[in-house]
């Protein structure tokens, strides 16, 4: 071994060993990876169309809850028919992918004589949309209905939305499922919002499922027991629809995904995909069918590698025969140099053409290096921009909110907010309209960012110049309103609770469009009052807004918030909710100032160290006397 003939024969044998060791590991390790791929492979397609059907689930799902929020509107505003009929061409319009979409009420809901009350529209062959004539004409019996039986029995047990079991129109003799959501008179449930959904070309998408020739997919539904299609060879799929899941003899409630089961003497691997609607697809792939490619791929990866292997040591043995010393020795210095922080040094190298490549490759990374300190640089500039922009969003925001809060002969004001991480959208405001009358505001624009606090401030402005400029309050939020829906940003509205105080009889007129409903103090005891609703604010253009009354007597208290103080969460998603504070308010009578502290200071132990999304904003007047 003293010679370096001998030291590179035993150096390159060496390596031709370990070369060949790294050879069998890597091809192991490539067929154990291309087995990983192909069932992710798999699994990111039936991923990616079972993401497709649960985004068409939710959209039907907010159908729903869409039109059952018109139906409450509806209910609550006089039951005209027109008024049930635009609400539900219009939802429908809005959602082109659903069959139809109806408003059913509970016997004698809407009229007392008659029992039958629904408002239904499709679409029409034309694509059209057009009422159901059975509806308009009042002789649908839908309280027959299977559906009707299942979506109310949910939602009289509390559920948001409920789905029925599949089933076949009698009328259009497809397959379809409806999903339903609750109409309420407050807390009493006097009717129900549906939208119906075709199965049959969900089906044919569904029956296209097909990794591997003798694959097999199942769709059915878990909660009802309920197979709607499968492609299994030798079943009718006709004959088994509709049947429990135990007559699929393979099925079982314990069965896992990636966890192989032996039916007929071949393994599967099932992939179960669980909807959002208690609906789950099953694809069975056969494992010797989906590792085929794989095993074939390992033989030819050997093959390959193991003479990539021999043709490198044999070029590497000619090589190290040469005197590379200089070269290495010339690579060194300069890469030490340039380790040293010298990037204007550049390796010239021609041969040998190995070390040449790594000469070129150190000239790329000193290149590179010194391309991502100037982007490094750059993107810290950026990012020290964005900060001070938001901090001085946050600057503007908090100089909007006046601070000055007014205590007089006739009333007392306090209010407080504070901000989430984020710039937001809350905002409070008063302020004298006239001698004898003095304006309140407290409202929450969607959304967070600079966007919404630039929303914000359009917002509390438009409101207040409205009515200083000696609008009645309904006038005013109309324009206001009018003005918010012309020059809105997308997807911006503002929930807000309106009020104009009467100094000397200490009657509030108010409009609430869509906000928290405020708590009263009469006596010793706060309580929750039963607002007048409208829509929010800066989404339809000439909504007319409705108003409401309260008449404070001396010592009466009014205190507004926005949704972050009921809404503020644990770690564990908990809610503060609407009870836990009318409990706080009512523990002992504090001063205006002592109330707003208590109520943050329970909403800080609430939450403990869970991070504040939203802001907390709140609002406490108490009224002194009446003339």
């Amino acid at each position: 071994m003293a010679s370096i003939k001998s030291r590179i024969i035993f150096v390159t044998f060496s390596l031709l060993f370990a070369l060949g060791m790294v050879v069998v590991c890597a091809a192991l390790m490539a067929f154990y990876h291309d087995k990983e791929l192909l069932i992710a492979s798999n699994d990111a397609s039936i991923t990616a169309f079972e993401g497709q059907i649960n985004t068409e689930i939710s959209a039907l799902e907010k159908n729903a809850l869409d039109l059952a929020l018109m139906g409450d509107v509806y209910y609550s505003q006089g039951k005209s028919q027109k008024v049930g009929d635009f609400f539900t061409a219009q939802i429908l319009k809005n959602y082109p992918n659903s069959m139809g979409n109806g408003l059913y009420f509970l016997p004698y809901k809407i009229y007392q004589t008659q029992k039958i009350a629904c408002i239904h529209a499709v679409w029409s062959e034309n694509s059209k949309i057009e009422m159901l004539a059975s509806c308009v004409n009042k002789t649908f019996d839908y309280f027959k209905q299977n559906w009707y039986s299942e979506i109310k029995k949910d939602l009289e047990e509390g559920r948001r939305v409920s789905w029925s079991k599949p089933y076949k129109s009698t009328q259009l003799g497809i397959l379809m499922t409806t999903v339903g959501a609750g109409v309420y008179d407050k807390d009493e449930l006097v009717g129900m919002a549906t939208v119906d959904w075709e199965l049959d070309t969900i089906l044919k998408a569904i029956l296209k499922i097909k990794p591997t020739p003798n694959s097999f997919v199942l769709f059915a539904d878990k909660t009802n027991d309920y197979i709607i299609a499968t492609t299994e060879p030798g079943i009718d799929n006709s004959a088994v629809m509709g049947k429990s899941l135990q007559t699929m003899t393979w099925y079982s409630d314990e069965l896992k995904e990636g966890v192989h089961f032996e039916y007929k003497g071949v393994k599967y691997i099932p992939y179960i995909k669980r909807l959002n609607n208690s609906m789950f697809l099953i694809v069975n792939v056969p494992l010797f069918e989906l590792f085929d490619n794989a095993v074939h791929h390992l033989y030819v990866l050997l093959s390959v590698l193991l003479i990539s292997t021999l043709f490198i040591v044999f070029v590497l043995y000619q090589i190290l025969k040469r005197n590379i010393n200089q070269p290495i020795d010339t690579l060194t210095d300069i890469a030490q140099k340039i380790s040293r922080g010298d990037l204007d040094r550049t390796i010239e190298l021609n041969e040998p053409s190995e070390l040449a490549k790594l000469a070129t490759a150190f000239n790329k990374m000193k290149t590179d290096i010194k391309t991502h300190l100037t982007e490094l640089a750059k993107v810290s500039m950026e990012k020290e921009k964005m900060e001070s922009e938001l901090a001085i969003a946050k600057t503007i925001q908090d100089s909007v909110l006046p601070k000055d809060f007014p205590k007089n002969e006739f009333f007392e004001l306090m209010a407080s907010m504070t901000p989430a991480r984020e710039v937001g959208g809350d905002f409070y405001d008063f302020f004298p309209i006239d001698e004898n009358h003095f304006g309140i505001v407290m409202a929450d624009v969607c959304g967070k960012g600079i966007t919404a606090a630039l929303y914000m401030m359009s917002a509390k402005t438009v409101i207040k110049n409205m009515l200083q400029a000696g609008y009645p309050l309904k006038e005013a939020i109309e324009k206001a309103n009018d003005s918010l829906c012309n020059n809105s940003a997308p997807l911006m509205f503002v929930t807000a609770f309106v009020g104009v105080l009467d100094l000397k009889s200490g009657k509030i007129e108010y409009i609430n469009a869509g906000h928290c409903p405020p708590l009263l103090k009469t006596k010793k005891e706060y309580k929750y009052i039963d607002v007048v609703k409208n829509m929010v604010l800066g989404v339809k253009s000439g909504y007319e807004y409705n108003l409401g009354e309260i008449l404070l007597q001396k010592n009466d208290r009014l205190f507004l918030y926005t949704d972050g103080v009921t809404e503020a969460q644990t770690k564990e998603h908990k809610f503060f909710g609407e009870q836990r504070l009318l409990e706080v308010l009512n523990q002992k009578e504090l001063s205006l100032s002592e109330t707003l502290e208590s109520i943050y200071e329970n909403i800080y132990k609430f939450a403990q160290d869970a991070p504040q999304f939203d802001d907390i904003t709140m609002m406490i007047v108490e009224f002194y006397r009446k003339k």
